[in-house]
């Protein structure tokens, strides 16, 4: 259902017409069940909606994405002894004692899951940190947000990549009963939905092209990687099992206009794309635009 907004600015005639365009875009960019999968599916759109009424910006939008592309060698370092012992304990005792009420139950069935999005102390940890996963990435990095990963018996996490805005990824292990790896794929780029219309992860996993390669963290351990650019997963944990994690997402500085699809008009400079941004903003777009 459109929003009075978009209503109201359907009552001009060009608008319409972009509107329509965009949401032929949209719906010809293809999509797939993954996990954060949304903003390729925006890209895709993005592109698709350019060639047809901008073809001449197509160029300069797509190059504007450059600094999303993590350079060579920028992903899986493992760091050991993140926090010292006064930090690990007081992390330990926030999961301990969590009020129920600031648990997150969504992805107990996709994931075998409980999470917290950014509590205030693991806030002030992932800016802590940022310096180091900066160094170790190469550029300036900002926060994006974080959540503490609650796997129970039934845990699992299917082959995907992330949105931009966990372009970079601190994987943490704060606790757990049995080693869990996570297996990540090489660099690759950043694929055309239309060539996973159906998709099953099984499609990945089965793919000569693609190279996954298991790592393993012990408690205190962390594991920096490039997410948006690297597909990962988790097989089913131990029966039985568990697993803490503490993840901290970040993305290059000066980018949040580029990881936000609602913020792209502006952006770019590109007024047409107000139709299409518009929709995006329809479907709830990650985060503010």
């Amino acid at each position: 259902m459109l929003s009075d907004a978009i209503r109201q600015k359907l009552a001009d005639p060009a608008y319409r017409t972009l509107h329509l365009t965009a949401a032929l875009s949209l719906r010809e960019a293809g999509g797939t069940h993954w996990y954060d999968s949304h903003f390729l599916r925006h890209l895709n759109a993005a592109k698709h909606y350019l060639a047809i009424v901008r073809p001449d910006a197509l160029d300069d939008f797509t190059a504007g994405f450059a600094p999303l592309q993590p350079a060579p060698g920028s992903g899986l370092k493992t760091i050991d002894a993140l926090f010292d012992d006064a930090t690990r304990a007081k992390i330990k005792h926030i999961v301990a004692t969590l009020p129920e009420d600031t648990v997150e139950h969504d992805e107990v069935e996709e994931f075998g899951r409980r999470i917290v999005h950014d509590h205030p102390y693991f806030l002030e940890l992932q800016a802590q940190v940022m310096p180091l996963a900066s160094e170790l990435v190469g550029i300036e990095l900002e926060t994006g947000y974080n959540f503490l990963s609650l796997y129970g018996g039934k845990g699992k996490c299917d082959p995907h990549m992330d949105h931009p805005m966990s372009m970079f990824t601190l994987d943490y292990c704060i606790d757990q009963s049995h080693e869990w790896p996570i297996h990540f794929s090489q660099m690759v780029d950043w694929p055309s939905l239309s060539s996973f219309t159906d998709w099953e992860p099984s499609q990945l996993l089965n793919d000569p092209a693609i190279h996954f390669e298991p790592r393993v963290l012990q408690p205190n351990q962390a594991l920096l990687f490039t997410g948006s650019s690297q597909w990962h997963y988790r097989n089913a944990i131990t029966p039985g099992g568990f697993c803490n994690l503490l993840f901290f997402h970040y993305y290059p500085a000066g980018c949040e206009d580029l990881i936000r699809s609602g913020s792209w008009v502006r952006h770019f400079d590109i007024p047409e794309l107000e139709a299409l941004c518009d929709l995006f903003r329809e479907e709830r777009d990650v985060g503010p635009v």
